[in-house]
């Protein structure tokens, strides 16, 4: 299992960019504050112990919030490792980090760290305050109290794992989708053995990989079967829940073979105007069990079902350019 660790102070983006993250390169995304909300509300032993002490009015100590960590580990399976955000925040909880991990004969992989400027934190949390509604985002006192909490906690953390050889940092000032292909740059650079594997695509992986898009807020994920991130092609198995939206977009270099291996999904056509042109329903008792869609198409897919395709197209994977992402009519 590779293990991750996403940092960035209040307004980075930390929370924009990890369920990307996790998504494309196959790992459970770990935020703290909602492992604590999940094992409360499950009623675990450590969700007992936590919803006390908040009630009390105490913080949840280390050692609960490392047994919820430990048991995720332990009780994770089909994924490729873990995205960890939020944790560790103090130098004492990265040692004890360290100690559960090699107990398991594994380690910390690599530390990304988002960064930006305390000019730019004080501006986006008084815009997240305006657009949410969050008045502890528009005290001055609070964010100010915010960034020194974060200086304070976090510099030995960076000192601590760059001495360990372990830490990268991307920068965090240009608009998201620049932020995520750095993010995407240096994930790409790092051990990428977990896809050199043998996979039996079986009803067991069907039903982790719907497990995990679950968990996603876009109810979509993509599971990887290139041999390695020098490969230029892309393979994979995209998984669709009901209600994931994909913009209608074109590939202008090369086709898109689409193959629906469970479910029942349309693949829809448009033109140049945005106005849909052509509709495959696809998958069940259809008769059509896939397309391929031609370089330079609009399409978009809308599933009917739990879906799960396989995908191939050539060359690297990139996000959508602004001009390949077209607004619909209708």
């Amino acid at each position: 299992m590779k293990h991750y660790i996403l940092f960035g102070p209040p307004g980075a983006g930390k929370g924009t960019h990890a369920g990307a993250i996790a998504a494309k390169y196959n790992l459970k995304h770990v935020s703290t504050g909602e492992l604590l909300r999940n094992e409360i509300a499950e009623g675990t032993e450590l969700g007992k112990m936590a919803k006390s002490l908040i009630e009390a009015g105490n913080l949840v100590p280390d050692y609960v919030v490392e047994g919820m960590i430990e048991h995720l580990f332990l009780t994770t399976k089909g994924v490729a490792g873990f995205l960890l955000d939020g944790f560790p925040r103090t130098l004492r909880q990265a040692e004890d980090l360290d100690r559960i991990l090699a107990e398991r004969g594994e380690k910390v992989n690599a530390v990304i760290s988002i960064m930006i400027s305390d000019k730019t934190i004080h501006a986006r949390l008084k815009h997240r305050a305006t657009i949410e509604g969050r008045a502890d985002d528009a005290n001055e006192d609070t964010i100010n109290n915010r960034i020194e909490t974060y200086h304070r906690q976090t510099e030995p953390l960076i000192t601590y794992y760059k001495g360990a050889g372990k830490y990268l940092e991307a920068p965090g000032e240009d608009g998201v989708e620049a932020v995520r292909e750095h993010l995407f740059d240096l994930f790409n650079g790092l051990d990428s053995t977990y896809t050199k594997q043998q996979v039996v695509i079986d009803d067991a992986l069907y039903r982790k990989l719907e497990e995990e898009a679950r968990d996603t807020p876009r109810l979509r994920m993509n599971y990887d079967l290139r041999n390695g991130e020098n490969d230029g092609s892309q393979r994979m198995l995209n998984v669709w829940l009901p209600g994931s939206k994909l913009v209608v977009h074109r590939h202008q270099n090369t086709n898109e073979t689409i193959l629906v291996l469970k479910g029942r999904m349309d693949v829809i056509l448009y033109n140049d105007d945005g106005h849909e042109t052509e509709r495959y329903h696809m998958g069940g008792d259809s008769g059509i069990h896939g397309i391929n869609v031609t370089k330079g198409c609009w399409h978009t897919v809308e599933a009917l079902d739990m879906t799960i395709t396989f995908t191939a197209k050539s060359g690297a994977w990139a996000t959508n350019a602004p001009e390949d992402i077209l607004e619909v009519k209708d």
